[in-house]
């Protein structure tokens, strides 16, 4: 802060021996660098102002203002500027308006400020002798005191309260004058707190708890107005309510009573009455008129009316089989007509009847029940094996069935292909089936939009079909412009979309796409009739000696036909969306991202053949189970290179092998001929069941949505509904149970077992469940 005077010195033309001169410094405001200096200009002594007096004996009021007035035109000539940001503001304090007490305090006190002139003119006078050198250069009258010592002399004592005299005096002649005072005093108290509002904050820190729950109500909420929740399904129907619906007697009509009587006929309805009538009459005049000879003619005209009846009659039965609601009352039909001879399946598969836990028997034996077979009606008169199976998400009773080709080594490549999307409600016939002039070899549902079916050909196409719609035709297919592989498609596999950032993007949800060329091709539903594709990854064999199995190496070194390996299946993390693994005939896993195209995340060699299955165990999204040619099923755990656990029975290829989703600590394993129940809570060493399927070899399975009915398909083109029975209950802890029984297997290994338990905790919070 610094202080601006109109003036730069101070000039004074009265002598040296009257001179003089009162500097006074205002105290620092904020700093030692904000001082600010107050230079009062020269005023004359007391004895002269006393000699001019005398001359002009002018009254105590006089005197005073005009020592105010001197303080007020020096203190009018500074400006105190402050510097805020940069800017100067200025800070000079502004005059105060007149107070009419303040005058009439001064006017009642006029004598006692003179007195106090009288003794402080005689103190200076007696205090001039001892005066110091540097005093003397001031004056005889250096210390002369200012208006803010006589005021602070002031008392309670001093002041004359009870004037009446002079009061009267002066409230005749009184006259307000503006208020001259050189300074103020303001004094600040803390006041009492009033609350006027208070309302509760509505937001809650971000990477607490309280704020997880607030993100994730907010995510549910886009998802459900802005997002794809909104696009729910909905149905139409009448109900029934409780309520009583009754009438006062002010609304009461009265009584209709209903009689036979004529109708109305109007002048049209009339006229085209007995148009008709005329037309019909004519016809059968001329019918009478035909002569004997035209009867061959009328012969030939019958048999084409004959032939154009029943081609019209053909059409219209075309029409009447293409209709919607003709294959919705079908479709109606066939499931109550069904449902009497699979009525205990269907119970069954709903799980209506369920074991007691206070049961007094029972038994684990690990028991299958066939509940229903799906067998479709042979299309060319060829015999498709099952490619693949798929449950919809939304709805466990619907099973979409691939028919193809599933062993590419097979001698007898079908010439056709076909999906059949089933239903439990009918096991006889399918609800909707989709045929192809090639084999079919890999189908998905999808997870976010349940309705929407992925199908892989045998020439590398890719179709999206919408189950929920009559319609034949694709939603849109893949082209060969933006994917011209030709390989077969053996894996689908939907993913989540990543948000970029606050953007939300509402579109349709990608799939990727694996060829049996070791290619991986992502593809995105855009407003076209064509997925929009481009190349995600393309495996490299592997080099060396990647992490995992060891296998050694023969000293014969062969060279590959093809620098690129075989891809047999694609999973997905349960967790991070962008990550994705692909399965390949080296029994390597490539993991692999999204948002890499050109490079692998890791390489882990699981077994001595081809890997068949990955699947992540539901209560650990680090714990997997590997399955391959190498007759094994292993167990994995992300971080340590070694299988936790290996199960082999008999030595033949596994095709399919799966977490139960009911129990945490049982394995089912199918190969070709037999599947088997695995516990490693109570056995490694060989499996707790083993359960023949049918004649033909299986090829590949799945759990339901429940987790207690097994789906096995076999080359035979048959669909198996196999319930697991006799199964032991399941433990209240999951995950406890898990933990427990993997530390057991692995309790000789002391090395393997130190390792597990650096990695601590490998579950999922609060020890959930996901699928």
């Amino acid at each position: 802060m610094s202080i601006y005077s109109d003036r730069s010195t101070v000039v004074n033309t009265l002598p040296s021996s009257t001179r003089e001169t009162e500097r006074t410094t205002w105290p620092a405001l904020g700093d030692h660098k904000n001082k600010k200096s107050v230079h009062v200009a020269p005023s004359t002594s007391v004895d002269n102002l006393k000699t001019h007096q005398k001359k002009k004996k002018p009254d105590h009021v006089h005197y005073y203002n005009q020592e105010i007035a001197s303080h007020l035109q020096y203190r009018s000539q500074i400006r105190v500027v402050e510097e805020v940001n940069g800017e100067e503001v200025d800070m000079t304090p502004k005059l105060i308006p007149t107070s009419l007490y303040a005058d009439q305090f001064l006017r009642f006190n006029l004598t006692f400020l003179h007195q106090m002139a009288n003794l402080l003119t005689l103190h200076s006078r007696g205090a001039s002798r001892s005066r110091t050198r540097s005093s003397m250069r001031t004056g005889n009258w250096g210390n002369k005191q200012s208006i803010d010592d006589l005021m602070n002399g002031i008392t309670y004592e001093t002041i004359n309260f009870d004037v009446p005299a002079i009061r009267d005096k002066i409230d005749k002649e009184y006259k307000p004058q503006p208020f001259n005072k050189s300074f103020v005093k303001v004094t600040l108290r803390k006041s009492d707190f009033f609350e006027l509002h208070s309302q509760g904050s509505t937001t809650a820190a971000k990477g607490t708890a309280e704020g997880d729950e607030v993100e994730k109500d907010n995510r549910v909420y886009e998802y459900l107005t802005a997002g794809k929740g909104k696009v729910r399904r909905r149905s139409e129907s009448q109900a029934q309510t409780d309520i009583l619906l009754t009438t006062s007697r002010a609304v009461n009509t009265i009584l209709v009573t209903q009689a036979t009587v004529s109708s109305y006929v109007s002048n049209f309805e009339m006229y085209d009455t007995v148009h008709n009538l005329h037309r019909k009459l004519s016809t059968m005049h001329s019918v009478d008129s035909i002569q004997v000879d035209a009867e061959a003619q009328t012969e030939i005209v019958d048999e084409e009316d004959d032939r154009a009846e029943r081609g019209k009659a053909k059409s219209e039965l075309e029409k009447l089989l293409g209709s919607p609601e003709f294959r919705n009352a079908v479709m109606f039909m066939g499931r109550t007509l069904s449902s009497n001879t699979n009525e205990g399946g269907m119970k069954r598969f709903r799980n209506f009847a369920k074991i007691d836990r206070s049961a007094p028997e029972v038994k684990y034996v690990y028991s299958m029940k066939l509940l229903f077979r799906l067998m479709p009606v042979p299309s060319r008169d060829e015999r498709k094996a099952v490619s693949d199976v798929s449950f919809c998400r939304s709805n466990g009773d619907i099973l979409a069935v691939a028919y193809g080709l599933y062993s590419f080594s097979s001698q007898q490549v079908p010439e056709s292909g076909s999906v059949f999307v089933w239903s439990i409600k009918n096991p006889g016939e399918p609800e909707r089936a989709y045929y192809y002039p090639i084999p079919v070899t890999a189908i998905c549902f999808s997870p976010f939009l349940p309705s929407l079916i992925a199908i892989g050909l045998y020439d590398g196409r890719v179709e999206v079909r919408d189950v929920s719609s009559h319609a034949n035709s694709p939603i849109a297919t893949s082209q060969r412009s933006t994917s011209p592989g030709c390989a077969p498609v053996v894996a689908i596999r939907w993913i989540k979309q990543v948000e970029e950032g606050d953007s939300l993007d509402f579109e349709i949800d990608p799939f990727l796409s694996l060829s049996q060329d070791g290619s991986v091709t992502r593809f995105r539903i855009i407003k076209s009739p064509f997925l929009l594709g481009f190349n995600q990854m393309t495996l490299e064999r592997v080099e060396g000696h990647p992490e995992g199995l060891t296998v050694p190496i023969p000293p014969l070194m062969t060279c590959e036909s093809n620098r690129h390996p075989q891809g047999l299946s694609l999973t997905t993390h349960p967790v991070q969306k962008d990550i994705y693994y692909v399965l390949t005939d080296e029994g390597c896993i490539h993991k692999c991202s999204i948002n890499y195209q050109h490079q692998y995340l890791e390489v882990l060699k699981c077994h001595d053949g081809g890997v068949s299955v990955m699947e992540f165990s539901p209560w650990s999204p680090k714990l997997f189970l590997t399955c391959g040619s190498d007759w094994y099923v292993r167990v994995w755990i992300d971080g340590i290179t070694r299988p936790l656990l290996e199960l082999m029975d008999e030595m033949t290829p596994v095709h399919w092998a799966s977490w139960s989703p009911t129990h945490s600590t049982i394995i089912v394993s199918v190969n070709r001929e037999t599947a088997d129940v695995w516990d490693i809570r109570r056995n490694i060493l060989q499996p707790m069941a083993k359960h023949e399927m049918d004649s033909s070899f299986n090829t590949v399975a799945q759990f339901s949505n429940c987790g207690r009915t097994l789906v096995v398909g076999n080359e035979r083109g048959n669909t198996l509904f196999q319930a697991l029975n006799d199964m032991p209950f399941e433990p209240h802890f999951q995950y406890d149970e898990l933990e427990k029984a993997i530390f057991k297997a692995i309790g000789n290994d002391h090395e393997l077992l130190m390792e597990l338990k650096s990695i601590g905790f490998f579950g999922y919070p609060n020890k959930t469940f996901v699928r």
